[in-house]
């Protein structure tokens, strides 16, 4: 496994890290995380090198695949009274770079007029295309200011009937907006996949879900074995979360002094298989104006409300997973476990990790209950 560092916003290699520890997560609808440990004497001195958001790290196996990719986040430098002192370089995705841009129009000052109204020609209003669309245009976007580009490459727009408004005195969050539109109802997924080419320049390619199959999802439909003569895996811990239980959900919208939006999204089913009521009070949506569009955050949270989610741990051997990614799908046939009965259980892999010491891979896989 190497680790290369790069310029971020040209993807051109500055230099190969000599780590003595390194790890590396990737998952569905979030930004990729790298941490390498560098020896404080390698016979080179790495200070040059930590400058946060400067550069970016890539974790590329035997085959030239990249892991996983993270922009340079706080350096340190660790010093022990032994002498093995050490460089620390964690790195989260290209994601972490749009919490801190905002949907902002090229040329976006002045925001209000001499009145003190805000102009609404700054305002930015995507429409005529699918959700995967508007996340693009949203990010590419934010690339076209001046100091804004990383070297990305997108799928062309496709044509739908979605459409969003974003008010520049608002000052949204890039990253903020793109994940509000993976989370309404009907939201698909995102994802950033680096790549580097023959020279190892690495790129950014960005893929989302289309409004017909909003999931990112491989083909490929893995099978694995816990338990019996011949497991497949090891070490299958399990968590059941109640953190999205809601039998109600009310989200508050609008941003007029005299004009407040509600939406209220409840049912039976929790109460009826023995669940005490439990809401959710959302009122993070002021710049709402559609009551279409808060019905929909509504509803979709309702649903994402209705059972426990069931997270399950375990380790899949490297070299029998290639291509392994977070996001597809996998069934796992469960013998002899001491505390999940056997059956066969279909599961989505939410989170996929390794690290350089390893022949492992840590796998995060996710369902719901099912009453």
């Amino acid at each position: 496994m190497r680790v290369l560092l790069h310029e971020t916003m040209t993807g051109e290699p500055v230099s190969e890290l000599e780590y003595s520890a390194a790890s590396w997560s990737v998952g569905v609808c979030r930004a990729d995380e790298v941490t390498v440990e560098i020896p404080g004497y390698t016979g080179r001195s790495w200070y040059q090198f930590m400058v946060p958001r400067k550069f970016v790290m890539s974790v590329i196996d035997e085959e030239r695949r990249v892991l996983a990719a993270g922009v340079l986040g706080i350096p340190e430098g660790k010093s022990d009274t032994d002498g093995a002192h050490k460089i620390s370089f964690p790195g989260t995705g290209v994601e972490s770079l749009y919490e801190r841009r905002h949907v902002l129009p090229v040329g976006y000052w002045p925001l209000v007029d001499a009145t003190g109204f805000p102009i609404k020609a700054r305002n930015t209003t995507i429409t005529g295309v699918d959700y995967g669309t508007i996340m693009k245009r949203l990010y590419m976007q934010a690339m076209n200011h001046e100091g804004g580009h990383i070297p990305a490459v997108f799928m062309p727009d496709r044509i739908g009937t979605r459409e969003r408004t974003y008010l520049a005195v608002d000052g949204k969050p890039v990253q903020d907006a793109v994940q509000e539109i993976a989370e309404v109802v009907g939201g698909v997924e995102w994802d950033w996949v680096p790549v580097i080419d023959e020279s190892d320049r690495l790129t950014f390619h960005l893929i989302t879900g289309t409004d017909a199959e909003p999931e990112i999802t491989s083909s490929f439909w893995r099978a694995w074995q816990s338990g019996g003569d011949d497991p497949d895996i090891r070490g299958l811990d399990f968590k059941i979360s109640p953190e999205f239980l809601a039998q109600t959900a009310i989200f508050m919208g609008g941003k007029d002094d005299d004009r407040v939006m509600a939406s209220r999204r409840t049912g039976s089913a929790l109460v009826a298989a023995g669940i005490p009521l439990c809401e959710v009070w959302d009122t993070s949506h002021t710049s709402v104006s559609r009551q279409s569009t808060l019905d929909g955050w509504a509803q979709a949270r309702y649903e994402e409300g209705q059972a426990p989610i069931h997270y399950w741990t375990f380790d899949v051997r490297a070299e029998s997973s290639n291509g392994l990614r977070s996001g597809d799908w996998c069934t796992i046939d469960v013998f002899d476990h001491w505390g999940i009965p056997d059956g066969t259980y279909e599961r989505r892999i939410v989170e996929v990790s390794g690290s350089a010491d390893s022949d492992w891979l840590g796998v995060v896989v996710a369902g719901e209950a099912s009453w």
